[in-house]
């Protein structure tokens, strides 16, 4: 006798109409479906196509509505709730949200998704179980390719998808697969963040550089300012054009050619005093 397969579609045949629910039953099963889960009236005899989840007791639950992800197919879905300990629940259309455990999330908790981030997922059944899990990296082409290229120079929205050693991950909702150098960035970013990065590299018609910083110039009083007000806050720094170039990444989130520049306008403006290990903000100014 053939198993029912969760997470998938099954075909059943109804064989009660009462006054809530419609009886089904196939060659494994019977079971109930809720009238709120019938996408329209039925009739006794009719053969339907059931998708079949574990629901919150951890039972199995019939519906005719199509989920925005299954076993075989995968999709970008929206993080609606947050559980400590737990991890985070997306939205794949259907009654139960699904888990995506905190053993798929981020080792660092603020990385987590936040609220409204989204996520590349497909269903993953185990033992009275059903959790919705990313896709990794590396197999996206098996579930999308993207077929018009992106435009060197224009930018475009995509998703944080991982959080690498030597920068950020992102996808298109099409699937272009884009890396931005830290260097390239300013802000820490969680896992599902939708950003609007600006292409500057394209390596082939799927994987692409960006930055997610403006050009050098325009971002050079963006970078004096926030060594500014650093300086307004604490009076002095620690930092010189010979700093180390991860303690200023780690405190100012840019690079250090990008400090120093900034610096170097403060200094030229009359902002600061540089001193040999040190710099001091002027009071008069």
């Amino acid at each position: 006798m053939p198993e029912l397969k969760l997470g998938q579609h099954n075909l059943f045949q109804v064989i009660k109409d009462d006054e809530n629910h419609y009886l089904i039953k196939n060659q494994t099963a019977t079971m109930e479906l809720k009238k709120t889960e019938a996408t329209k009236p039925l009739t006794v005899g009719e053969s339907i196509d059931i998708f079949l989840y574990i629901d919150h007791t951890r039972g199995i639950s019939a519906t005719m509505k199509e989920p925005k992800i299954d076993v075989f197919k995968a999709d970008w879905v929206e993080v609606i709730e947050k559980k400590e300990g737990l991890g985070v629940f997306v939205d794949i259309g259907l009654a139960k949200d699904m888990l995506v455990s905190k053993d798929d999330l981020p080792h660092l908790k603020n990385a987590w998704p936040k609220i409204g981030a989204k996520l590349f997922c497909h269903l993953k059944v185990g033992r009275n179980q059903m959790i919705a899990r990313p896709v990794s990296r590396f197999r996206m082409r098996d579930y999308i390719k993207p077929e018009v290229p992106l435009t060197v120079g224009e930018s475009y929205q995509a998703f944080v998808f991982s959080l690498a050693d030597e920068g950020v991950v992102l996808f298109t909702e099409a699937g272009h697969e884009v890396f931005v150098f830290y260097k390239h960035l300013r802000e820490n970013y969680r896992v599902g963040d939708s950003v609007d990065v600006k292409i500057t590299v394209e390596k082939d018609p799927l994987h692409y550089n960006g930055m997610l910083i403006e050009q050098k110039e325009l971002m050079l009083e963006d970078d004096a300012a926030r060594i500014l007000e650093y300086l307004k806050q604490e009076g002095s720094m620690p930092f010189t054009d010979k700093s180390d170039p991860q303690a200023i990444f780690d405190t100012f989130k840019m690079s250090k050619s990008a400090f120093k520049r900034a610096l170097g306008r403060l200094y030229k403006e009359g902002y600061v005093t540089l001193e040999k290990e040190r710099t001091v903000l002027n009071e008069e100014k």
